[in-house]
């Protein structure tokens, strides 16, 4: 007796979570007028500030924040150097299934290393909407 059943593949995944993100933000900018007419904020004026921590706070925090992204940058570039080099080896030995893997993992190794690069910007855009 055995049971046949299928594990979704990593690429189908991140496209269902990228569309449900995607549906998630366009519903909260839809609904953000509305929500911001109907109630007054209670932190309006307020602006978050790590300056009251001292000034050695805010250098060691800005290091290593600055050091785990370039570690997640430098992890999602091998992540695409590996995803080349396995769209490389498919293509040489002519597997039609391996290359066809080989491109949905290129594919999102290339939009990751896009997102990680990005997020000074995406996080800017973020607060900007947020803060209106």
């Amino acid at each position: 007796m055995s049971r046949n059943f299928s594990v979704p593949s990593l690429p189908r995944r991140v496209a269902r979570a990228m569309s449900l993100l995607t549906a998630t933000i366009g519903a909260v900018l839809l609904t953000a007028g509305t929500a911001s007419a109907q109630t007054d904020n209670p932190l309006n004026g307020v602006t978050p500030d790590l300056g009251v921590f001292g000034d050695t706070f805010e250098d060691t925090w800005t290091r290593i924040a600055g050091g785990i992204w370039g570690a997640f940058l430098a992890a999602s570039a091998l992540n695409v150097i590996v995803s080349l080099y396995k769209i490389r080896r498919a293509r040489a030995g002519g597997y039609q299934s391996e290359l066809s893997e080989s491109m949905d993992s290129a594919k999102t190794a290339v939009v990751a290393f896009g997102c990680v690069a990005g997020a000074g910007i995406i996080v800017g855009a973020i607060l900007f909407v947020v803060n209106g």
